[in-house]
C-alpha cells in the first residue's frame, strides 16, 4: 500500500477520507479516492486506505480537496464597508469616499472590522491572507487588529501599514518602527497562525529616504515586505537604490515596465493581482499575462472589500478570462484570427489560476515551502468541496475549481488541523459574532446604519 508520509506523531489527529486530492504538489499530483492523515498542525499521509487509529474521519468521498485559498492582498479594515464602492469610478472615488473614511476607525472598529471579514473570508474557503493593514492610526489599531486575527482562527500574515495621516507621516514614523520592532519578538515563525509583516508606505507619498529605512528594519527583524506600485518607474526606483529583493510582494504593478517585471523574475519576486480592483479602477490588466511570461509568480487579492466581494473563486475565473481575452487580442494583432493552437498557445491553463491562488501566494507570503500544497510536512490548511450540485465536471478537476466551483460549495475548512466550517457551517458561532461585529462598526461610524450607508452609497452612483 503506497502513501506519503512525514515523521512524528500526534494525539491530535484528523483524517480526511476518500477525497479527489488536487496537491499542487510537483510529486504527488493528483490523487482520485485517497485519505489525508493530519496530525497536530500539519499532514502526516496522504494516500489510499491510511491507519485511522486515534484520528476524527471526515467522509470525503465524492468530494475535491484543494490546498486552502490564499489571498496575498487584501485591507481587512473595509469589511464593514461593503457596498460602499459598488459604484466607484476610478481612484479618485475612492480617495475622496473610501480611503478617508479609516481616520473615523477608532482601535475597536479595527479589530470588530477585522475580525468580522477575517471569518467571511474563511466561510468563503480563504485560509490565508496578507492583510494589508493601512489603518494603523495608533499603536492601539495594530494591536486590536492582531488580536482580531488570532480569534478568527485565520492564517494570517499582518502586514503593519506604514502610511497613516498624510499630514504626520513623518512625525508619526518614529513610533510605528518601534512598534514593529516590538512587535517582532511576539508575531513571527513559520508554524504561528498570525505573522508579521511590513505593509511600506508607497513611494509616491513617503519618499525612498522613508521607505528605505522601513526596508532596513524588516530585513533587520526578518519580516517579509509588501508594497502598492501604482506609480510608473518604482520598481527601477527600488532596484536603482539596491533595495529590491525576494522578501518583498508588490502589489497592482499596472504601469510596469516589462524590463521592471524582468528585474522582478531576477530578484525572485511575486506580484498581487487584484483583478476586479483594477478593472474597477479602469486600469490596465496587461501586467498579469506579463508577469507570467516573463516568470514572474502572479498571486491573487481582493484588495477592497468596500466593492468586490471575499471570493477567490470569482477571482480566478475572472483573471482566466482577462488573460484569455490579452492571449487572443495578441492573437488577432497578429493577423492569427479565426484563433487556432500552436505549440505554447494558449498559455494559460485553469489549473494555472489555481496555482495563483495556493502554491504561488504562499510564496508571497513567505511560506512557500510550508502551504500552498497538501503534502506530508505542509502546514494543514485544507479546503473540501462539494463538486457541484448536479454533478462533477468531466475532465480534470482543477478546471472544475477554477470554472465551476463557487463559495456555495464550501463544505469543510481547516487551518493548521482546526476545523474552523464543518457541513457548510461555520464552527463555535463565529458566524453570529461576525454578523454583531459589522453592526457595531457601522453603528459607531454612521450612525443609523441603513440610511447613512445609503446615504453615502449614493454619492458614489
Amino acid at each position: 500500500m503506497n502513501a506519503f508520509r512525514t515523521p512524528g506523531t500526534s494525539d491530535a489527529a484528523l483524517l480526511i477520507r476518500g477525497a479527489t486530492v488536487l496537491s499542487m504538489d510537483p510529486v504527488l499530483g493528483d490523487l482520485e479516492g485517497v485519505d489525508v492523515r493530519i496530525e497536530g498542525h500539519r499532514i502526516a499521509a496522504v494516500g489510499p486506505a491510511l491507519d485511522v487509529t486515534g484520528a476524527e474521519c471526515i467522509d470525503a468521498h465524492g468530494m475535491i480537496l484543494i490546498p486552502g485559498l490564499i489571498d496575498s492582498h487584501t485591507h481587512l479594515w473595509q469589511g464593514p464597508l461593503k457596498g460602499l464602492g459598488a459604484g466607484m469610478w476610478g481612484m479618485g472615488d475612492y480617495n475622496r469616499h473610501i480611503f478617508p473614511l479609516r481616520e473615523r476607525f477608532g482601535a475597536q472598529d479595527v479589530g470588530d472590522a477585522t475580525f468580522a471579514t477575517g471569518v467571511e473570508m474563511l466561510d468563503n474557503g480563504i485560509t490565508a491572507v496578507l492583510d494589508f493593514c493601512h489603518n494603523v492610526m495608533t499603536p492601539a489599531h495594530a494591536e486590536a487588529g492582531l488580536q482580531a486575527h488570532v480569534r478568527t482562527g485565520q492564517r494570517v500574515l499582518f502586514g503593519y501599514g506604514m502610511l497613516g495621516r498624510f499630514d504626520t507621516l513623518a512625525a508619526d514614523h518614529v513610533w510605528r518602527l518601534a512598534q514593529v520592532r516590538a512587535l517582532a519578538r511576539e508575531w513571527r515563525g513559520a508554524d504561528a497562525p498570525v505573522r508579521l509583516g511590513l505593509a511600506l508606505a508607497s513611494l509616491e507619498f513617503a519618499g525612498l529616504e522613508m521607505v528605505a529605512s522601513e526596508i532596513a528594519l524588516a530585513r533587520e527583524l526578518g519580516l517579509p515586505m509588501s508594497f502598492h506600485q501604482n506609480v510608473a518607474g518604482q520598481i527601477h526606483e527600488l532596484h536603482g537604490a539596491g533595495l529590491l529583493g525576494a522578501d518583498m510582494l508588490p502589489v497592482h504593478c499596472n504601469p510596469i515596465l516589462d524590463e521592471e517585471l524582468a528585474l522582478l523574475a531576477q530578484h525572485g519576486c511575486g506580484i498581487s493581482f487584484t483583478p476586479e480592483s483594477e478593472v474597477g479602477d479602469g486600469r490596465s490588466t496587461s501586467v498579469i499575462a506579463r508577469a507570467h511570461r516573463a516568470g514572474v509568480t502572479p498571486s491573487l487579492g481582493v484588495d477592497v472589500p468596500s466593492r468586490v466581494a471575499l471570493d477567490l473563486f470569482s477571482q480566478m475565473r475572472f483573471t482566466f478570462l482577462l488573460m484569455r481575452a490579452e492571449e487572443a487580442e495578441r492573437e488577432r494583432a497578429s493577423g492569427r484570427w479565426p484563433l487556432a493552437r500552436y505549440p505554447g498557445t494558449p498559455f494559460i491553463q485553469p489549473r494555472d489560476l489555481l496555482a495563483y491562488a495556493t502554491v504561488n501566494a504562499a510564496r508571497g507570503l513567505g511560506l512557500g515551502d510550508e502551504l500552498g500544497r497538501i503534502a506530508p510536512g505542509c502546514l494543514a490548511d485544507l479546503v473540501l468541496l462539494r463538486a457541484g450540485r448536479f454533478s462533477p465536471s468531466l475532465g480534470d478537476p482543477a478546471a472544475h475549481v477554477v470554472l465551476q466551483a463557487n463559495v456555495g460549495d464550501v463544505d469543510t475548512v481547516i487551518v493548521g488541523g482546526r476545523v474552523r466550517k464543518r457541513g457548510g457551517v461555520l464552527v463555535d458561532g463565529v458566524h453570529e459574532q461576525a454578523v454583531d461585529a459589522t453592526r457595531r462598526v457601522r453603528e459607531r461610524l454612521f450612525g443609523t446604519t441603513t440610511t447613512a450607508m445609503h446615504a453615502t452609497s449614493a454619492t458614489l452612483s
